[in-house]
């Protein structure tokens, strides 16, 4: 439909009225009056759509440079306060040990010194990135190289830090290092490391409920020295029957001082070497070391010949002996197919047996040193995870220090006795410390006494009044009643 132009039309570019009307249209290619097409020129419109594919072109090449860019490379000296946040890279020599946190048995953090010469910065490395460090073996040492890249951060002292972001961004060459002999070993050499060699002359193990250290006495004949670290770098020590009197081992310890005294300190378990045992075996210690193979032997074989070896035995509970004196060992009777062994294991030891503590009657496998003491074979122990609880169910009685029985058989003359009862339980009682069952078989009947520190509450979660139970425990009286205890959470178990 052809109209009139309006006043003024004639002088507007033709794209920017509509050709029809004559209504303003701008830059919409359809006229919202009349609804007729809008023929716009071709660079308007090629304009647009190149803006959006340059955009997006720029984009993408600014992704590319900012993911393959190398990190800048920075001396040590150069930093300032002016640069927080900034992502560099450094690289010079560990000047430090790495001191690691711990929480829960994880690395909650770790912090070493980097020196290039040019100045020295502390590099810290928080939860995952440190743990990723420690699993990698990539733990700093005084005197590694070391190249890395983190994020600069400035503190309150405008002291410049760097917190390293990607483990994968650390790489690490180990300094090699010459054996230091201990009589070189000074106050002078306090905030370094060294390697040291020698035969270990003692092994002390931290008290019980106590925050002491482990101490190793080694000898390398020019003097004798102390090796001091913790239960989580002991925990971590696989073959720990190999730390013992007469072993030579190799540690790379940290120099420092305690009380003015110098001390030796192992900072992680791979840091300790057994370089042999009397059979000759050499080993590291650390996740990727072998391990000593503790043959599987019945009891009936073991002789005196095979003193020094690492065999594993399992066998009935027999005997249980508490010690006689104050430094004398506790003692396991193990009885299998009519033959026994002695076991034997110190106050360490069973301060750290938990759930695996050895009861008459409960089938256990022990990994030891065989050894022979006042003519008769034993099996040596040195830590908890040596003894392992199979089951607690005894195949036959083993009166009078116990064994499986009716609950009407249990008299007050059993006190101190372990029993293993079969019956129904009650509904339960609660008490301070813990939780009373009743436990009935017919019409005999006996409390069975769970408490807290021995099985805990998701262990008893599981139990419920009318269900059938049998347990293994040590035979109470309290308050003229009978009550039977369990020492663990195996001790208990349910029947369908």
């Amino acid at each position: 439909m052809n109209q009139a132009s309006l006043p003024g039309q004639d002088s507007q570019p033709q794209d920017v009225t509509c050709v029809e009307c004559g209504h303003f249209v701008g830059a919409l290619t359809r006229c919202p009056k009349c609804g007729a097409p809008v023929h716009k020129r071709m660079s308007l419109r090629a304009l647009r759509y190149a803006a959006v594919l340059l955009a997006t072109v720029g984009l993408g090449l600014l992704y590319l440079m900012v993911t393959h860019r190398e990190i800048p490379l920075v001396k040590i000296g150069e930093l300032k306060p002016t640069m927080n946040f900034a992502y560099v890279r450094i690289a010079g020599t560990v000047s430090s040990d790495a001191r690691a946190f711990r929480e829960g048995g994880k690395i909650r953090s770790m912090r070493f010194m980097v020196d290039d010469g040019s100045g020295e910065i502390s590099v810290t490395a928080f939860r995952a990135q440190a743990q990723a460090l420690a699993d990698a073996d990539k733990i700093p040492n005084a005197g590694d190289r070391i190249e890395v890249a983190g994020s600069l951060s400035v503190t309150a002292d405008d002291d410049v830090v760097m917190r390293l972001q990607v483990p994968e961004q650390l790489t690490l060459t180990r300094a090699e290092a010459a054996v230091t002999p201990l009589e070189e070993i000074t106050g002078a050499m306090v905030g370094s490391s060294a390697v040291i060699e020698g035969t270990i002359t003692a092994v002390s193990a931290p008290k019980p409920q106590t925050k002491q250290p482990w101490v190793v006495k080694i000898s390398d004949g020019t003097a004798e020295k102390e090796i001091t670290f913790w239960d989580d770098i002991y925990a971590e020590i696989p073959d720990k029957v190999l730390l013992m009197k007469g072993t030579p081992v190799r540690a790379r310890v940290s120099v420092k001082t305690y009380r003015d005294q110098l001390q030796l300190s192992l900072g992680r378990a791979n840091d300790l070497e057994f370089l042999g045992t009397k059979q000759g075996a050499s080993m590291t210690a650390g996740p990727a070391a072998p391990t000593v193979k503790a043959a599987e032997a019945a009891i009936a074989d073991i002789t005196a010949e095979m003193a020094g070896q690492v065999v594993r035995v399992t066998g009935r509970v027999a005997e249980v002996n508490p010690p006689k004196e104050e430094k004398a060992p506790h003692e396991v009777i193990l009885e299998d197919g009519g033959s026994k062994i002695r076991v034997v294991y110190w106050d360490t030891v069973a301060s750290r047996l938990k759930g695996n503590k050895p009861m008459v009657g409960a089938l256990i496998s022990v990994r030891g040193m065989v050894g022979v003491y006042e003519g008769q074979l034993q099996l040596k122990v040195n830590h908890s995870d040596q003894i392992s609880l199979v089951d607690v169910l005894p195949e036959a009685k083993a009166k009078p220090v116990g064994g499986t029985a009716a609950i009407a058989d249990i008299k007050k003359s059993d006190e101190g006795k372990v029993f293993t009862l079969r019956g129904k339980l009650g509904e339960p009682k609660s008490v301070r410390g813990g939780v009373i069952y009743p436990l009935t078989e017919g019409k005999a009947s006996i409390s069975m006494v769970l408490w807290d520190r021995s099985v805990p509450g998701d262990a008893r979660d599981q139990l419920t009044s009318g269900c059938t139970v049998i347990v293994s425990g040590e035979i109470k009286v309290f308050k003229d009643v009978l009550e039977i205890v369990p020492a663990n959470p195996q001790a208990l178990q349910m029947v369908p």
